[in-house]
């Protein structure tokens, strides 16, 4: 009796990450959300958030941060399937994390990779954006308890700024920073190494546009045999006899000059 079997395949040094199907020999390509996984592997490592911020200064590539060298807090494994069911699947994956804090969370299955941020926190930052001054106004809120904290610790940037405008919540748990450029990022930390962070969407301030893709100039054409066109290199001759004549003609009315000695005046 003939057997059938099917694999999914990603080459050893991919180009593109594009992922194949094969099936009793026939190779073909597919997509990467459809390759069958029959588990993933979670890491789970806690991290400094503010330290972090202030290294990347947005919050985009966080998730991107090496971790050579250091023990995950947590790992689990979550089982998918069998490896041969081709449908979409949602699976829901429970993390024993019971302390407040930021967490990064890695899932591995074969050779995917994806990762996030997760937050467990009480606070919340309530952000209220001026976009022509850049101002914003950040109103820190402990959800839990139900009142607005004193003496949080505040860092916010714009997209488009290179420093940092920094400072401590007023006793209406209020800070406020003035002339960010582009779009907003808040981070809020307090006594408790507790965080909260905002990311804005729309630009704020002076924006700095993005330089302009310059268009590839366009090769001129070559000069066809018999047609008019420049000759550079007879400028050029030109040129240089001009400069050789114009030489020889001053050494010439030096040298027919009456002057005897040396002059003073041309000394100086």
């Amino acid at each position: 009796r003939a057997a059938h079997w099917r694999a999914a395949l990603l080459p050893h040094e991919p180009v593109d990450d594009q992922w194949y199907e094969m099936q009793d020999l026939i190779v073909q390509k597919v997509l990467p959300q459809i390759v069958p996984l029959s588990e993933a592997y979670l890491q789970v490592y806690r991290v400094d958030l503010m330290k972090l911020y202030l290294r990347e200064k947005n919050l985009s590539k966080i998730t991107q941060v090496s971790l050579a060298g250091i023990a995950p807090l947590f790992e689990s494994t979550l089982q998918l399937g069998d490896g041969r069911d081709y449908i979409d699947k949602e699976k829901t994956a429970k993390l024993a994390l019971k302390k407040d804090g930021a967490y990064l969370v890695i899932c591995r299955g074969d050779n995917l990779f994806t990762s996030a941020l997760v937050l467990i926190t009480p606070l919340k930052i309530e952000v209220q954006e001026n976009v022509a001054s850049g101002r914003v106004r950040a109103n820190v809120r402990d959800v839990a308890a139900d009142k607005y904290v004193a003496g949080v610790h505040v860092k916010a940037i714009g997209s488009s700024d290179s420093t940092f405008k920094s400072g401590e919540t007023d006793l209406r748990g209020i800070y406020v920073a003035d002339a960010l450029n582009g779009a907003a990022t808040v981070i809020a930390r307090d006594e408790q190494n507790r965080y909260a962070f905002y990311r804005g969407k729309t630009p704020l301030g002076n924006v700095v546009p993005r330089k302009q893709v310059q268009q590839p100039q366009s090769k001129p054409k070559p000069i066809k045999k018999g047609s008019k066109g420049l000759n550079y290199q007879q400028n050029l001759q030109f040129q240089n006899e001009a400069i050789q004549g114009s030489n020889w003609k001053n050494y010439d009315q030096l040298r027919r000059g009456k002057n005897k000695g040396v002059q003073i005046q041309q000394v100086k």
